[in-house]
């Protein structure tokens, strides 16, 4: 997890803890009592599952996890030096010598099996237009996968709200149900209060995980197409016979999309 979420997560939770209790609200309130707890978060989990399957909510929360791995991020450096070695070899050998390249260990990584697609396609496809007809399908393929991960924590911040809506009003018809006319009118404020923290954390939930989870996948999905579409220019240039140093001023036109990269941008289209 790279740091500025960890800073993000820090700033909105301790935001309103720190608001709550300036307010003279107790901690032990919202943790002593697991119902609303298992009402949103469980609850939710099991609507999202009925709604989309178990396979594909795992492979949801697997792809979120995994989207904070350094190695999982697109690196257009890399991708730009990798295309450029393939142009040199393929200029001075013929593009058959892609061949020879396949076992490259960095190529079964997800970053780079397109580009490793793309490869078999430039040896056995004559016609760049089909090479490039193909590689968009895959991209196509992808976005949908991608989506749908997405989908999957944005329905979930959709739900979480509602079911604490639900144990809420559980909550209040326990309490009003308990109280059969015989409780007091501090036992009935206490017991309502307790009955709104499943709201209380189907909000938070909704606001502080799911919600930020979904919009942290559609940047990640964004930065990947982006990445896909350099090896389609590249490998499709590479395929025409375009020399290496063409390759990577084009490439570089697409370092606007990734962070940081004003510099490289610049030099790219410099040199």
């Amino acid at each position: 997890m790279d740091i500025s979420t960890i800073v993000g997560l820090l700033i909105s939770i301790g935001g309103i803890i720190v608001g709550y209790m300036m307010d003279q609200g107790k901690i032990s309130a919202l943790v002593n009592n697991p119902s609303p707890f298992l009402i949103v978060v469980i609850g939710t989990i099991g609507v999202v599952i009925t709604s989309f399957g178990l396979g594909d909510v795992f492979s949801a929360f697997k792809a979120l996890f995994a989207s904070y791995s350094k190695k999982n991020k697109p690196d257009p450096d890399a991708l730009i030096k990798k295309i450029c070695e393939l142009a040199d070899l393929c200029r001075s050998q013929g593009l058959l010598q892609l061949q020879s390249k396949m076992n490259d260990a960095d190529l079964n990584s997800e970053n780079y099996l397109m580009l490793k697609e793309a490869m078999v396609l430039a040896t056995d496809t004559k016609n760049t237009e089909t090479m490039q007809d193909t590689l968009q399908a895959d991209i196509a393929s992808y976005t949908q996968k991608k989506q749908l991960e997405i989908d999957i924590f944005t329905e979930a911040g959709g739900y979480s709200p509602t079911l604490g809506i639900i144990g809420t009003v559980m909550g209040l018809v326990q309490v009003l149900s308990s109280m059969s006319g015989n409780g007091s009118t501090a036992d009935l404020t206490k017991g309502i209060a307790s009955a709104f923290i499943a709201t209380l954390y189907g909000i938070f939930f909704a606001n502080i995980f799911y919600l930020p989870a979904a919009n942290h996948l559609k940047t990640c999905l964004k930065r990947q197409l982006v990445f896909r579409d350099m090896i389609v220019d590249g490998m499709c240039m590479l395929a025409s016979g375009e020399s290496s140093r063409n390759i990577e001023n084009k490439l570089a036109l697409y370092y606007h999309a990734f962070p940081n990269s004003e510099k490289k941008y610049k030099a790219g289209i410099e040199n």
